[in-house]
């Protein structure tokens, strides 16, 4: 029998993978983004495999943020898993700080990673013994120039994180953030240069190690793979934690 998992920030970069990754094994996908005409390409994309709920709604909204749950009380689908992908990149240096632009990266992608995994907490919403997974970023361990907004907000995520599996325990619900690098989405191939330089033998390896991805930009589908594998009952045991995926960065 298919699971019934939530996506948030479906319509683009690892979203988008682990729609592609899940849809075949799944009954139910409910896909978050606020593209509607990129929601309704993807329900059609995957018609036939998987029961594709799309809804449109934009996060940086905190007060309604429990009608993404509507469908799952009208139809009486309870979710198996919930992927936080969505997020906002951006970097300035602190000098030229805007704090409306700080607010705004703190609520996409940390405050509506805590509302929608709060709502999702509820017995009408999700199963015993699901799991919720949050899209996290190695920025959050090693800040640089510029990225003190993006890193903060991650940073932030993960503390949320830490503090949501040991509190979502009750009812055996695991909790887990992945901290991917770099990863080959369009938003990250627009800074491949400045995380990489091109071998001889055409691999992308760092002349710096100690500062960028020496085996390259990720594959969004590897960090599909461990999504797959968070959701599955085999991390039964693995709540509270956060993987990171450096790919050969030091920290």
């Amino acid at each position: 029998m298919g699971k019934n998992y939530l996506i948030i920030g479906a319509t683009s970069g690892i979203g988008e993978t682990c729609v592609h990754r899940l849809a075949t094994d799944s009954d139910h996908l409910l896909l978050v983004g606020r593209n509607k005409d990129r929601l309704e390409a993807i329900e059609q994309k995957y018609a036939g495999k998987a029961t594709i709920i799309p809804i449109c709604y934009d996060l940086t909204d905190l007060d309604h943020i429990e009608t993404i749950f509507n469908e799952c009380t009208e139809n009486k689908i309870k979710l198996d898993g919930m992927v936080y992908s969505a997020g906002l990149d951006g970097t300035w240096p602190i000098k030229v700080n805007n704090t409306k632009h700080m607010v705004q990266m703190m609520t996409v992608n940390c405050f509506a990673f805590v509302e929608t995994a709060r709502k999702f907490y509820s017995t009408r919403i999700s199963k015993e013994a699901s799991s919720i997974i949050a899209i996290s970023s190695t920025a959050s361990l090693m800040p640089d120039v510029g990225m003190s907004s993006y890193s903060a907000s991650k940073a932030a995520l993960n503390s949320y994180v830490k503090t949501m599996a040991k509190e979502f325990i009750r009812r055996k619900i695991r909790v887990n953030a992945i901290l991917p690098g770099a990863v080959c989405t369009p938003m990250a191939k627009e800074k491949e240069n400045l995380l990489t330089s091109v071998s001889s033998t055409g691999k992308r390896f760092s002349s710096a190690a100690d500062h960028v991805q020496q085996l390259g930009l990720i594959p969004s589908d590897i960090i599909a793979a461990y999504v797959e594998f968070l959701l599955s009952d085999q991390s039964y045991y693995t709540t509270g934690e956060l993987i990171t995926i450096g790919a050969g960065r030091v920290y």
